[in-house]
Parts: C-alpha cells; sequence; structure tokens
C-alpha cells in the first residue's frame, strides 16, 4: 500500500537528514496533514546512532528499490514533472549539491528545476536547509530512463580554436591550473577570471562567486583528449610550417608538441610548439639549462616584451629561451629574446629566417 511505502520513504529520510528541519520542511511540502505522523517515524532513525542508521537505511534501500514505481509514478503523473533535471543530476552532477549551486548548474544546460515540486515526487530531499539529495533507491529507476545528451567536445574545441583567450581559458580550467596571471594577461589581452566573468566561456564555463562551474553536460575526460588531439595537430603543422627537422613528441604534462633539434652549427635546441598554452614557468623550467624556443601560435603584444622584462632579473634562465610568436594570417614572426643573448641565440634565428615568414627580432 501507498502509505507503507511513504512510511519507509519517511524512515529513509530520517537516515540521511542533518537537521529536523529540514525534514519537517519537506514533511510539510511530501505529506500534508499527515506530517507529523510521518515525522515522528522519522526521528525514530533520525534519533539513532551512526552505525544504526546505515543499517536502517540499507535495509529500506532494498526493500524500496523494487517498488519505486508504486511509490513515485503516481506523483510524477499529478505534479507533471520534467525528469531531465534529475536525470542531469543523477547521471553527471551527483548527489549532496547545495541547493543554490544546483540551480545554477542546471541552467547551464538550459534546465530549470523546481526543488518543492521535487521533494512533492519523492525524488528529491533535503538533509538540510541548503542541500539535497537523490534517494539511492531510486538508482535502478533512473537508470532505466535516458539522460540527455552531452555536449560534443571536439565541436567546442575547434569551433573556438583560433580564439587564444577562449581556448587558453579552457585549458585552465578544465585541466584545474593555477597560471600566473601576468602572463595570460600579457600574452592573451586579459586575465582567466575576466574572460569568464564577461560569459565568454558560456555555456562551457561560468564563474560563480568564488568557483567556476563547468557545464554538466560536458565530459571533462573527453574534453582533455579533444584538446590534447587540436594543440597536438596545430603543434604538427607548426612544425612543418617552421621547416623543422629533428625528434618531435607531444608533451601530455605540458600539452604542447616538443621538437629535439641541433642547429646548423650543431647545438642542441629544444622546440616547444604551443599553439596556445597557460603554461610558462613549467615550460621554461622543463629542461634548466638547455637552450629552448617557445613558439605560440598568437598575435604579438608589446606586453609580452613588458612582462619578459619584469621577469628577467627573477628568472635568469630565461637568458636562454626565445619566445617565438606565429601569425601565421599575415606571415609574420617575432623573436623575443634577451639582447645579452645574441651571440647565443645567432643559430636560433637562422632556423627563423629560413621559413617563408618575416621576422622581427624583439630584444628586451
Amino acid at each position: 500500500m501507498m502509505e507503507d511505502l511513504e512510511l519507509l520513504e519517511a524512515r529513509y529520510q530520517g537516515s540521511v537528514a542533518r537537521s529536523m528541519d529540514a525534514l519537517i520542511m519537506d514533511f510539510n511540502l511530501r505529506y500534508g496533514n499527515r506530517a507529523g505522523d510521518m515525522l515522528n517515524e522519522a526521528l525514530k532513525v533520525y534519533s539513532l546512532d551512526l552505525d544504526s542508521k546505515v543499517k536502517v537505511r540499507r535495509s529500506i534501500v532494498n526493500e524500496l528499490v523494487y517498488r519505486v514505481d508504486d511509490l513515485v509514478k503516481p506523483r510524477l503523473n499529478s505534479l507533471g514533472i520534467d525528469l531531465a533535471p534529475i536525470l542531469i543530476t543523477w547521471y553527471y552532477i551527483g548527489n549532496g549539491e547545495r541547493m543554490d549551486r544546483l540551480r545554477e548548474l542546471l541552467s547551464m544546460t538550459g534546465h530549470r528545476i523546481n526543488i518543492d515540486d521535487g521533494v512533492k515526487a519523492g525524488l528529491l530531499m533535503r538533509i538540510d536547509k541548503s542541500t539535497v539529495v537523490i534517494p539511492e533507491y531510486l538508482a535502478n529507476y533512473l537508470s532505466r530512463l535516458n539522460p540527455p545528451q552531452q555536449l560534443d567536445s571536439s565541436s567546442i574545441v575547434f569551433n573556438n580554436i583560433d580564439n587564444s583567450i577562449f581556448i587558453v581559458t579552457l585549458e585552465t580550467i578544465i585541466r584545474g591550473l593555477r597560471p600566473i596571471d601576468g602572463f595570460i594577461r600579457a600574452f592573451y589581452g586579459e586575465g582567466i577570471r575576466d574572460a569568464l566573468a564577461s560569459g565568454l566561456l558560456e555555456p562551457v564555463a561560468r564563474l560563480y562567486g568564488n568557483d567556476v562551474l563547468i557545464n554538466p553536460l560536458i565530459d571533462q575526460r573527453s574534453l582533455r583528449i579533444a584538446l590534447a588531439r587540436a594543440k597536438d595537430t596545430r603543434a604538427r603543422v607548426i612544425k612543418h610550417s617552421l621547416s623543422m627537422y629533428g625528434r618531435y613528441m607531444f608533451d601530455r604534462g605540458l600539452y604542447c608538441g616538443v621538437n629535439y633539434m641541433f642547429t646548423y652549427s650543431s647545438r642542441s635546441l629544444v622546440a616547444y610548439l604551443c599553439p596556445w598554452t597557460p603554461l610558462y614557468r613549467s615550460i621554461v623550467n622543463k629542461y634548466h639549462g638547455v637552450r629552448s624556443m617557445i613558439v605560440l601560435g598568437v598575435r604579438f603584444r608589446e606586453s609580452m616584451v613588458e612582462f619578459l622584462s619584469q621577469e628577467k632579473y627573477k628568472r635568469p634562465e630565461l637568458s636562454k629561451v626565445m619566445f617565438v610568436t606565429l601569425d601565421q594570417a599575415s606571415s609574420l614572426i617575432h623573436a623575443i629574446y634577451q639582447r645579452e643573448s645574441m651571440g647565443l641565440m645567432d643559430d636560433v634565428l637562422d632556423i627563423l629566417y629560413e621559413t617563408i615568414y618575416k621576422v622581427n627580432e624583439i630584444t628586451y
């Protein structure tokens, strides 16, 4: 009978609730004039020690998991609830989100959730005043339903691959990096948080207070793979366009192509081929003391020179590093290096002058 199922439901919520206020709020919504009786039953479990609560919860889940249709379906029919937000939460977000954050995440997918209706239907339960969960015994029921389709990671990358601040911000958040803000501003024109605050990455990601939210319909692992493949492809194009010989590999730590070679004067050189990168120190310090060239597929900015000039005395290793901006659209290369390193970089410059690009040398 429905009353027996609701009694089990109430006891289950008593086993997961963290506050009595949450029980009172939900029971008034779900059970109406029977809320008091249901609350008394729930409090019998709520007052137990943790181990006892776990045992009761497991017992209830084992009993309800096969009777969910009888408990939930009549409510769904009467309330007319859209299950998409519940399915997105179950499959992609996970249990135990704060309600305000849950609403924000779901809004990024184009869906809205009515918490009170979810509570009435028994699809959601408050465990405290600000947090909701989906009951465990709904697992089999929800697994029979198809969630909304996830976004295509490759399309996200390739549709925005020529927008340097978009793509560098995307890599930063999807890989959980903490780049140097001064480097990002100098080389890409604005900071990561500025790009997010402007709405540039909607609906992929957005700022929410101090947090960065990523659209739940994005498979983050798939997106990292798409980014790596796109960067590898672009890095190989850079290698080909600069007529570089030597051994190439894609470094999955740096997410950049790396070309190991010797110059015409038989001196070793490591060329980092980065269509874009949020990393700076990690690349500079990869092979400390070894001559290197960092090729970036971005247009030249005067702010790059200003940044490197400020870093010059803090980072002696920069004396052996040349930064190269490669603007293929205008067939223009800017080679940025320390003026004291001119003798060290002469054969590196020879490589650039052998290409089809016009070369502008910038010293600092």
